[in-house]
């Protein structure tokens, strides 16, 4: 098959590659911390120059720590869980590969893909799909999506995971998403906060963002995870992971050394938000 050549334009950006190359990185290691042997196969039918992000270890680390810190808690949500019909929903999801990860260890799983058009369309191009692996076409800030999900799954329960991306947009939009979520929703939230030190920094600062043209600002920085709880009573933190608390090991020098400082440690959280759970 010959490599697609990508055409950027607002919805398709640099950034759904980033996360796909780690991936593929991260699966070469004797090691592995993720472990994803279909991220490689995408990244080959794709006409791009991933090797400009090679040097981003900090990036790479976190990128693979962030994915495996969510699988984990996905699974583990399923086992509390066991006998309830489950259904993943993938918010932005990019060229994720969870479903494929993750299908057979949650056998009658529903798995919803959810980006703007040109990325979806994208992903049926270049990403195999599950075999209960749906896609919808739209903003994460409509609802009408949502209200389907509802009819077609009532007594579900949701799992709705952002990875990489609640950064990437202003806390009114993210607080507005999650209380349309609450009003409508039994299950979890996933997702990953910068503080609002490490939202400050230039994408030129960045470790693989400098290496992309027009990158997008980050917009949403949190110090403390539990004032989410304030955006709206139904929604719980439930747990959180300090990124550059897991695998110390396998964190660069520069990093085992930065991370004394508790400002650049607690840069980047995972967090697991419960949503109308008693």
């Amino acid at each position: 098959m010959q490599a697609k050549k990508i055409k950027f334009n607002d919805a398709i950006s640099e950034t759904l590659f980033i996360n796909l190359y780690f991936r593929a990185l991260d699966n070469d290691e004797p090691e592995p911390i993720l472990g994803d042997p279909f991220s490689r196969p995408v990244m080959q039918r794709i006409d791009y120059d991933f090797a400009k992000f090679k040097g981003g270890k900090f990036s790479k680390t976190g990128t693979v720590i962030r994915a495996r810190f969510f699988d984990d808690e996905i699974l583990d949500f399923a086992r509390k869980n066991a006998g309830e019909k489950l259904v993943v929903v993938q918010v932005g999801a990019g060229l994720d590969t969870r479903p494929l990860r993750l299908e057979k260890q949650l056998p009658g799983a529903l798995f919803y893909d959810l980006d703007l058009p040109d990325v979806i369309d994208l992903r049926g191009e270049l990403v195999p799909k599950s075999a209960l692996n749906f896609s919808l076409k739209a903003s994460m800030f409509e609802t009408a999506w949502m209200d389907e999900l509802r009819a077609r799954h009532e007594g579900a329960k949701f799992i709705f995971v952002l990875e990489g991306v609640a950064m990437y947009f202003s806390e009114p939009e993210i607080s507005a998403f999650m209380r349309n979520l609450a009003q409508r929703f039994s299950g979890v939230v996933m997702l990953d906060l910068l503080s609002r030190f490490a939202a400050s920094i230039e994408p030129k600062k960045h470790d693989v963002l400098r290496y992309i043209a027009n990158p997008p600002k980050f917009k949403l920085g949190i110090d403390d995870e539990r004032s989410l709880e304030a955006w709206d009573e139904r929604i719980k933190l439930l747990k959180t992971g300090v990124m550059m608390d897991i695998r110390p090991e396998k964190w660069c020098l520069a990093a085992k050394i930065f991370r004394i400082f508790s400002k650049i440690k607690n840069s980047c959280k995972m967090c697991v938000y419960g949503l109308n759970l008693s």
